[in-house]
């Protein structure tokens, strides 16, 4: 198990590197100054050059790649040059809302997702069946933002029924939960589609089993052998993959929260790529990277403690 864990680690640290990497290299083909963008246009040359150095952005790239990595394994990933506050501290502070709506994406997808999944399996081959799992397939096929868009002209400009901002300012709960509910269910109906494909094919492997089909001859009711028998072991390949997905979800926040305008880690993101901001964009990256690897990681790990026959790979 040691060893197991130790692996885990090892590939957890090599994904966090690559990850950082890429964003790192990327940010750096993208043109633009941030100097130029911090001083203005009419900067003259050696005001753009001091600042350059004191930036560290006069140095080749593969030396500020090094640079980099050497402050972030101390726990330091810079400074804002847009606002000149600890580049790490912004993003954190942006993190809250992006995990409100990332969990409440989740719920909307657990709650719509396996309740179609069991009853599309049910009602294999029906027009129920074809239904569902057309409806998933366009929840999987339509990218979320487009969703987003379609979802802000129907239930905000046309109905009227939400409010076509994701976030408030004003106090309340109920405020806070009215802003947030169309978002959330954009995010979570995206997810929702995979989960129920997921759930129907578990439910239909399980149905299709020795035990199922004796439990039936014994004339046991269908809606315990659905309920009771069938639906325990469907669940356990769905549980796992409802982890998976949660992790999935946080990129998506990053995009819905863009088309809703919510603040949190999208718009932060955003912001700091179009202003050339560097170590804000890495920082949140290594953040929402760390986020989905060190989660991906946990459920490598307790699949291991399950199955002892994974540690053997």
């Amino acid at each position: 198990m040691v060893a197991y864990i130790a692996r885990c680690a090892a590939q957890l640290l090599v994904a966090l590197v690559g990850i950082v990497t890429v964003a790192f290299f990327l940010m750096r083909a993208i043109p633009g100054d941030p100097a130029l963008y911090m001083l203005g246009d009419f900067a003259t040359a050696e005001a753009l050059a001091t600042l350059r150095a004191r930036l560290g952005l006069d140095l080749p790239v593969w030396q500020q790649y090094f640079v980099f990595l050497a402050r972030a394994a101390q726990g330091d990933l810079g400074v804002s040059v847009v606002t000149g506050e600890p580049a790490l501290a912004e993003i954190w502070a942006a993190v809250p809302p992006s995990a409100a709506l990332a969990v409440a994406g989740m719920t909307v997808a657990v709650v719509a997702g396996v309740p179609l999944g069991i009853i599309a399996a049910v009602r294999q081959g029906s027009a129920v069946d074809v239904g569902v799992m057309l409806i998933a397939l366009g929840g999987i096929s339509f990218p979320v933002f487009w969703v987003g868009l379609v979802a802000i002209l129907t239930f905000s400009h046309a109905l009227g029924i939400f409010p076509a901002l994701g976030a408030t300012s004003e106090p309340g709960l109920l405020k806070g939960l009215h802003h947030l509910a169309l978002p959330a269910l954009v995010l979570g109906l995206s997810v929702a589609a995979y989960i129920a494909r997921l759930t129907r094919s578990a439910m239909l492997e399980v149905l299709g089993q020795d035990h199922i089909r004796v439990a039936r001859a014994m004339g046991v009711p269908e809606r315990r052998i659905v309920w009771k028998l069938a639906l325990r072991n469907a669940l356990i390949p769905v549980l796992a993959v409802i982890g998976v997905t949660f992790a999935w979800s946080l990129g998506n926040a990053i995009l819905v929260e863009a088309v809703f305008s919510r603040p949190g880690l999208g718009s932060t993101i955003l912001k700091a790529i179009l202003a050339r901001d560097y170590q804000l964009v890495q920082a949140g990256v290594l953040v929402l990277a760390a986020a989905v690897v060190v989660l991906n990681t946990g459920l490598d790990l307790l699949y291991g403690a399950i199955d002892p026959r994974l540690r053997q790979r």
